[in-house]
């Protein structure tokens, strides 16, 4: 592989793979509601929003802080360590806390679905820790075509795999091992041009404390991530108790979840700018503060052309387009679809601000943002869903994303007036 990449390669190979990353999960979306009934694809909704969930807990959100990481006052040693005890934390809190949400433990089916996408998940988590050596390294191409590839053949075994015998159990299984023998062979190897392989085979106690160390400073983070995701898997749970209780039809938790895909692919702004961010870093770190701002500015401009761009296509085409991709009938969703993708527009603008105040080393800031975001949501979602169904769901989440945006832009006022 080419030492010296240039930064067109850079680009595109970090906006495939972060094409790719977004797309997966649409991808496998589709190939479940082509290939499975409503209530198999309804259960596969609500088991993949768990694995989202949870592995927030694995990714304990280092990756910013690794990729931002300058001076190096961590060893790729010490990130490795952290991400073995996130890994355990991952795996053996989910069982309190499926019991905790009422989870449907009573089927078979559900748990062995539940764990095999929580096992695909932790090689995201193992893939991520790898990624983040090559963006702190200036390797976004790697990165790129690690994520490229993995998730591209991912959705391809996935698709034969159902195609053939129609077993999704059996799928997922074929997409957790490929992920894992993947993962040694590229991402590891590649890893061994920046780091030696034989420094992570003995571990001191001194290792260990700097490992937690690294969770310590990134905690805050960490909350903030999971607030963030159990805000957006507060609908689906309490869709999923409706369908327990028979008060909502058979398909409506896939239907959600469809049409909640636009604000993932939303959130791929932030990714595909992820490049800026590390310069970002590097010109705080040198002192170049105009040059800094300018970047935030551009950053913003794009976001908000892309916003207005995005919004309006999704309102005019959004759900027979969808309709056409995923077999199931969406044309009734035009609104509720709408509002979605202009949430998900806040949604990467608010994360900008996130990055910008991790770089100023002031994420901790955040917490009262995400606790009022939080509160809001429990207290909107339920009498929202049960009183207008889907379209209840998707005000609740809007409203939640302006609380994320006017938070961030304040503290980012506060931060900077005082720097």
């Amino acid at each position: 592989m080419n030492n010296t990449p240039s930064q067109k390669s850079i680009y595109i190979w970090n906006l495939l793979g972060n094409l790719a990353a977004a797309a997966v999960s649409v991808c496998f979306l589709i190939i479940v509601s082509r290939f499975q009934n409503p209530t198999i694809a309804d259960q596969y909704s609500l088991a993949i929003s768990v694995g989202n969930l949870w592995v927030i807990i694995g990714l304990f959100q280092v990756r910013n802080f690794q990729a931002t990481d300058i001076v190096n006052k961590f060893s790729f040693k010490n990130y490795y360590i952290a991400r073995i005890i996130s890994t355990i934390l991952m795996w053996i809190t989910l069982y309190p806390y499926l019991v905790f949400v009422h989870y449907d433990l009573s089927s078979s089916f559900v748990i062995g679905l539940t764990i095999l996408i929580l096992a695909y998940r932790t090689c995201d988590v193992w893939s991520d820790l790898y990624q983040g050596l090559f963006q702190q390294k200036s390797r976004l191409d790697i990165a790129g075509k690690s994520m490229f590839l993995r998730y591209l053949i991912s959705v391809i075994i996935l698709f034969v795999s159902l195609m053939i015998q129609k077993d999704l159990l059996v799928g997922f299984l074929l997409v957790v091992l490929f992920n894992i023998f993947f993962i040694v062979g590229f991402d590891i190897k590649f890893s061994r041009l920046f780091h030696s392989s034989d420094n992570k085979r003995t571990f001191s106690k001194n290792d260990l404390r700097q490992g937690l160390l690294i969770l310590k400073d990134c905690f805050s983070l960490f909350i903030y991530g999971f607030l963030i995701n159990l805000i957006f898997n507060e609908p689906r749970i309490i869709i999923a108790q409706q369908l327990l209780s028979q008060k909502m039809q058979s398909g409506v938790q896939r239907d959600f979840n469809i049409l909640f895909m636009p604000v993932f692919f939303m959130s791929l702004c932030i990714l595909v700018i992820r490049p800026l961010i590390t310069s970002l870093a590097e010109k705080r770190q040198a002192g170049e503060m105009i040059q800094f701002y300018s970047i935030i500015k551009k950053i913003f401009v794009f976001l908000i052309l892309v916003g207005f761009l995005t919004t309006l296509v999704s309102y005019l085409i959004g759900t027979p387009v969808l309709s056409l991709i995923f077999g199931v009938d969406l044309n009734r969703y035009r609104l509720e679809l709408t509002i979605l993708v202009f949430s998900g527009i806040l949604y990467s603008t608010a994360l900008v601000f996130e990055n910008i105040l991790t770089i100023y080393r002031k994420h901790n800031l955040l917490l009262i943002v995400y606790i009022i975001m939080y509160i809001a949501s429990l207290l909107l979602s339920k009498p929202l869903i049960i009183s207008h169904g889907i379209l209840g769901a998707c005000i609740s989440f809007m409203l939640v994303m302006v609380i994320y945006v006017i938070g961030g832009f304040s503290l980012y006022l506060y931060v900077k007036r005082r720097i």
